[in-house]
């Protein structure tokens, strides 16, 4: 009974925030696997953990690549509330790509689904290989600069992700995009 509730709120708020939401958010929600559009998120405080870790990671980046330009982005990066994860970006551009993988693979190991994900120090590490030109990467960019620039957007962007903690995966993911397609003037 439950997990039906739950399901018919999870199209509720899908529906309602339809009109919120680009195409491409749309279609990244509705191909969650169902495991891990109901899983259940939790918003921690920050943890300083997690940037001694990150430096870490760059670290062994720069000395495999030091031509590559790397990003630490998201809660994490910009020291608020998040899922004290780590997430690294390595800007590349497609022809570099295959060079790339050859250079990190013997680091990172294989990637899995586009990105080199594993847990350090019992925090979550996902690196990933972007395309500067992707406007996805671009829009990302763009957040990240604004929420780490604007004091008074990233505070209201910490209280919201607090408030979404306990929620699934799905309804922390709709209010985070909505917040950024707000913050871009999308919506």
């Amino acid at each position: 009974m439950w997990l039906l509730y739950l399901i018919v709120t999870t199209k509720q708020i899908l529906r309602s925030s339809d009109k919120m939401l680009t195409e491409g958010q749309k279609n990244y929600l509705a191909k969650l696997p169902p495991e891990r559009a109901e899983e259940i998120i939790t918003v921690n405080p920050y943890d300083h953990k997690t940037t001694e870790v990150a430096e870490e990671i760059i670290s062994q980046i720069i000395a495999t690549l030091p031509e590559a330009d790397t990003r630490f982005m998201g809660a994490s990066a910009l020291g608020i509330s998040g899922q004290n994860d780590v997430d690294i970006y390595i800007l590349c551009s497609p022809e570099m790509k295959d060079v790339y993988l050859s250079k990190l693979t013997p680091v990172f190991g294989e990637q899995v689904k586009n990105k080199w994900q594993w847990f350090k120090e019992g925090i979550e590490v996902s690196v990933y290989l972007s395309d500067p030109s992707d406007y996805k990467f671009q829009e990302q960019l763009k957040i990240f600069e604004i929420l780490k620039n604007t004091p008074e957007v990233l505070r209201e962007y910490e209280l919201l992700k607090q408030s979404v903690s306990r929620k699934t995966y799905k309804e922390y993911q709709i209010a985070k995009y909505e917040f950024y397609n707000k913050t871009l003037g999308l919506s």
